[in-house]
Formats: C-alpha cells, sequence, structure tokens
C-alpha cells in the first residue's frame, strides 16, 4: 500500500520526483465500534475460556469438530437502522453493525483485551473484576456508514520520523449520537426480548472507569461509555481512493494503477473510496482478484506483443 508516500516534498527529499502530487493518506475511513457489555445470564451458554478450554475441547475438536473450539466466537451479526436514519429518510439503509461475542468473562479478559487493543489494563481491570468467571456476552456496536473522515501521513522527510494516523473517531455529533442510539437499541434488544429474557441477560452493574460522574445508562453515561471504550475493527478504507483521472480526491484508476505512474498498482482495501457498511474481508478479496485479472491481462498483452514483433 502507498499510504506510507506522503506529499510531494516528501518524495523529493528521498529523490523520487512524482508526476503528479496525489492525495495518498487522505480520505481514512474505518467502522469506529463500541464493545458494549458484559451482558451476564444465568446458564452456561457462553464460552468460558478457563472452563471450557481445556484437553477434552480439543479431541472435541480435532476428533468430532465439535465442542466449544468449533466457535469462533462470533456467533451472530445484524444490520439496524437507527432512528436517526429513519428520520433521515434512510431507514432502509442501516447505519450500525451488531456482532454477538458469545465468550463469558474469563480471567485474563482484561489483560488480552488492554494487549490486544491497546487499553489501559488498570481501567480494563477495574471494569471487569465484579464479572470475571461469569457466563456472559458482548455485543460490538460498529458504527456502519461514519460521518468521520481521517488521514495518515508521514511525519517529516526522514524514515525514522513518526507516521502519523488520525481517524478523526468522533470527531462529529452524527457519529457519537448515531452510536448511543445503537447502543440503547442492543441493550433493549437484549433486556427485553424473550430468547434473551429466558436466560436472565441483563447489563453489567459495573460502571466504566471515568463515567461515575454521569447518571448511569442515561444518554451521558453512554455517550461517556462510547468515548471510552471505543475500538476499530481493523476495516480501514481510503487512504489511496479509486477515482476519475480528473478527479482531485483520486490516487489510482479503475484498473487500480496510480496516476501519473508507469508500472505501478496499489491492490488492498485502501482503494475504496467509501467503507461499505458491512465487514471489509470480502470487498478486499474482490479488489485483489480484480488487481491480479489486471496485472494478468497486462502481462499477457505484453507477452503477445513482443511475440508479434519478433514474429514481423
Amino acid at each position: 500500500m502507498l499510504s506510507g508516500i506522503g506529499p510531494k516534498e516528501h518524495l523529493e527529499a528521498v529523490g523520487v520526483r512524482p508526476k503528479v502530487d496525489l492525495p495518498v493518506g487522505m480520505n481514512l475511513q474505518d467502522h469506529i465500534s463500541t464493545y458494549l457489555g458484559p451482558f451476564t445470564i444465568d446458564q452456561p451458554v457462553s464460552m468460558l475460556f478457563d472452563r471450557d478450554i481445556n484437553p477434552q475441547a480439543f479431541l472435541d475438536f480435532t476428533q468430532k469438530g465439535s465442542g466449544a473450539l468449533s466457535s469462533s466466537g462470533t456467533s451472530a451479526t445484524a444490520f439496524i437502522s437507527t432512528p436517526m436514519a429513519k428520520a433521515a429518510g434512510e431507514g432502509n439503509w442501516p447505519d450500525i453493525q451488531y456482532i454477538f461475542l458469545g465468550s463469558g468473562v474469563y480471567s485474563r479478559m482484561d489483560k488480552d483485551l488492554s494487549h490486544g487493543f491497546h487499553v489501559r489494563p488498570d481501567i480494563m481491570k477495574k471494569y471487569f473484576e465484579a464479572d470475571k468467571g461469569k457466563d456472559s456476552f458482548q455485543i460490538i456496536v460498529s458504527l456502519a456508514r461514519p460521518k468521520a473522515v481521517g488521514l495518515m501521513r508521514l511525519g517529516g522527510p526522514r524514515f525514522s520520523d513518526e507516521f502519523i494516523i488520525d481517524p478523526k473517531y468522533l470527531d462529529n455529533e452524527h457519529d457519537v449520537r448515531t452510536l448511543v442510539e445503537g447502543v440503547k437499541m442492543a441493550v433493549n434488544l437484549v433486556e427485553n426480548t424473550t430468547v434473551f429474557q429466558s436466560i436472565n441477560a441483563r447489563f453489567t452493574e459495573s460502571v466504566f472507569p471515568g463515567c461515575e460522574s454521569v447518571l448511569f445508562r442515561s444518554d451521558d453515561y453512554w455517550e461517556c461509555f462510547i468515548r471510552q471504550y471505543s475500538l476499530t475493527l481493523h476495516h480501514i478504507v481510503g487512504p489511496c481512493s479509486m477515482g476519475r483521472k480528473d478527479s482531485k480526491d483520486a490516487v489510482v484508476d479503475t484498473e487500480l494503477k496510480v496516476l501519473g505512474t508507469k508500472g505501478l498498482r496499489v491492490i488492498d482495501a485502501s482503494v475504496l473510496p467509501k467503507v461499505p457498511i458491512s465487514n471489509t474481508n470480502y470487498p478486499a478479496i474482490m479488489v485483489g482478484e480484480k488487481g491480479a485479472h489486471f496485472m494478468l491481462k497486462t502481462w499477457l498483452n505484453s507477452v503477445n506483443s513482443q511475440t508479434n514483433e519478433i514474429i514481423r
């Protein structure tokens, strides 16, 4: 990906003189997501690593393809439209994705989340302490259609300079309010539906550290929770956006060729000019397949051209 290449002066500083000054690193978009929970339950139906991951679980999976290890941990997903989307006349265009995580609060969950997402370990420890060892689950509330547009760029002309990534998460009221509505709808789904209430599912009574000064479960609390405990889903797109050759926002054309260059393509999710409402896995695979097709076609045309030249 070319997102590490900065403005024209950065390229010239390392001896590269581009034909055009492309907006590489701009238009960065991502699905910021709130890990809502834990929702504790009264039945042992979640996956508790301390209890469920053992030698027998490995045997069940390797020999019969069953048991705790046969689940990815992500059991279901759903797409919903918040009241904000409906008020804008976009009720048929979901603005929130739910991802159901069926893992209980095991003994190392706070440490693993801290390590995996660079969250302060003392905060995670304090928040999960009261629910450790309980069967429970979380719902990832993902902002499917973010308004935020960030950037990535070099911090200077030297390779040792810090790389700057600023996704602009939650820098606008629309994204914050959409996530608040998504969180409230998720809590209502769990606490007021027959299926979830059959296992007595309920949101934790633990207050997230840093949100003690606002009323628990109020809109202000949910906003505080979102700002304190929202993470990336690693769905970054856009810093090498595809577009028309005369577009000021484009880095590559519709054959993924970097504008103003020869023999250079970008083939990954960074070419998507807009983040899809869902996971970026399949779109990234599609870009890869098309990119491979373009390169193979170019190579075959080159070989055929050389063959024809020899024949002549």
